[in-house]
């Protein structure tokens, strides 16, 4: 079993999230802003920006701008695959998420999914991407050189559900780099698309892909991009945003995927859930979600929530449940007490390698 990340760009994002950057950090002290780094800046001079930008006749005509980043994940999914199932088909859908080695095929276009169009975002059933050579459907290629066989256990295997991921084809054993991602169950795909893997973190970017792109006809209302691709291991962020950070030269920029912190709470009550929301989102920006558990029934969910990376970064645990967690061995697991104290260094500690939004710790 492995994992790849998929990180998709919707309406251009990354570009104008990445010109409000480079506006900023060209004209902090022209319009008075207290820091040259658009994510270190206070909500009112946020709110300001548009207006200095829309009348900054050097700016102004360079595309639109995004001047709020985002407060939760809009980019990656990962995708668990189906190794034992069809090796064949997750080869090259591996393959194909980290450029192959940089290789050229016969189309003459370089094999990677970065870049790649999605071009076919259709309500209710599939998002459909990985046409790398033509962009619109019509084509792909595989890192085998030809067409390669439908592999008979994903042939088998059912789109009963959303986040299901399976192969585009134009018949029968006509497999090359298309892909699929439903949207909900798709039963008029069964035996006909090779099923290989499943989504099992960022459902809710294929909430936007569908909300914001989505048509009766697939027509995608706004462009959609595959802007970053790769292997994943429960090491590497699962949630975030890409920008482009600009040089201090200013004579270029740097692409950078900011890494939002996913991290479960386990308390015994709302309340105390409330307690940890709150210390945690004046500390850093990051997703936070609870798990309320009875006393009685601790440890077996608190196992699995830390043995799962693709679901959580971090586990916080209330005092009350320090007994129950001793002995599950998760260095992403902590018991924080006192609460407040404990966040920053805790945050700093767990995510010390990681690209952390520096609106955070």
């Amino acid at each position: 079993m492995s994992f790849c990340f998929i990180d998709f760009d919707i309406s251009d994002a990354v570009a104008a999230r990445s010109r409000a950057a480079a506006f900023i950090k060209a004209t902090d002290t022209r319009y008075g802003f207290s820091s040259s780094s658009l994510q270190l800046l206070g909500g009112s001079e946020v709110k300001r920006i548009d207006d200095y930008y829309s009348s900054d006749h050097h700016f102004s005509g360079k595309g639109k701008i995004e001047a709020i980043l985002p407060q939760v994940n809009r980019s990656r999914i990962i995708i668990k695959l189906y190794d034992g199932e069809v090796p064949l088909t997750t080869e090259n859908f591996k393959k194909l998420c980290v450029g192959n080695g940089g290789l050229v095929g016969e189309s003459g276009k370089p094999q990677t999914y970065e870049g790649c169009n999605v071009h076919r975002v259709q309500a209710g059933f599939v998002m459909q991407t990985g046409d790398f050579v033509f962009g619109n459907g019509s084509g792909g290629e595989s890192v085998y050189g030809k067409k390669f066989k439908d592999e008979r256990p994903g042939l088998a295997l059912k789109h009963d559900r959303r986040g299901v991921v399976s192969m585009g084809n134009s018949g029968k054993n006509s497999n090359t780099s298309q892909f699929f991602i439903t949207f909900g169950p798709s039963p008029q795909c069964d035996g006909k698309h090779v099923v290989f893997g499943e989504v099992v973190a960022g459902f809710e970017v294929l909430d936007a892909l569908e909300e914001e792109a989505a048509t009766a006809d697939g027509t995608p209302k706004v462009e959609v991009k595959v802007y970053s691709s790769g292997l994943w291991n429960g090491e590497m962020p699962a949630a975030g945003y890409w920008m482009r950070v600009p040089d201090d030269s200013f004579s270029g920029s740097t692409a950078v995927f900011f890494a939002l912190p996913r991290i479960l709470v386990a308390v015994p009550t709302d309340g105390a859930a409330m307690k940890f929301r709150s210390a945690l989102l004046s500390t850093c920006v990051c997703v936070v979600e609870a798990l309320v558990l009875p006393a009685e029934d601790v440890k077996g969910p608190l196992s699995e929530a830390v043995s799962n990376p693709q679901n959580f970064d971090y586990v916080f645990v209330a005092p009350a449940f320090k007994e129950q967690a001793v002995g599950l061995g998760a260095k992403r697991l902590s018991v924080s007490r006192p609460l407040v104290a404990d966040v920053e260094p805790l945050i700093r500690e767990a995510f010390k390698d990681w690209n952390l939004d520096p609106r955070t710790v």
